[in-house]
């Protein structure tokens, strides 16, 4: 893993629960998004194929996802999602998640599926004057 996606991913572990930026149309969209893992480079999430987010996922790749800390250390993340219904990725959501696998029940759930990130570009900032730290993964 490079340097860059494992800070990425220790901030979003540290702080799973994120706003994931979409774009309906012309029109922005942000909702609260868990982030569940990082897996062979790639940082992991998951939706429902009945939701307005996969559609918009569908039409536009762009996203941005935006998390902070209790430091009010902030990370934004820019990528493309590829939507991939991987059902490794489901099986291990399913058994680390309950809230996930009390919606879903099954990895073979035709509803549930996940994406991953790609050409992701970050920006980590806080309020100490510092400027932000930016990468690429």
């Amino acid at each position: 893993m490079n340097k860059e996606l494992q800070i990425v991913t220790e901030f979003l572990s540290a702080t799973p629960m994120c706003f994931i930026a979409t774009v309906d149309g012309e029109a922005p969209k942000v909702r609260p998004f868990q982030f569940q893992f990082e897996q062979e480079g790639k940082l992991w999430f998951c939706t429902a194929k009945s939701k307005e987010v996969f559609k918009q996922l569908q039409d536009n790749r762009a996203v941005q996802i935006c998390a902070v800390k209790q430091d009010m250390t902030t990370l934004r993340v820019s990528g493309l999602a590829v939507l991939e219904d991987n059902r490794a990725v489901k099986e291990r959501i399913l058994a680390e998640q309950e809230l996930i696998k009390g919606i879903y029940g099954t990895a073979g759930n035709p509803d549930f599926t996940t994406f991953h990130l790609e050409h992701g570009e970050t920006v980590m900032f806080d309020f100490s004057g510092n400027p932000p730290r930016t990468g690429a993964f």
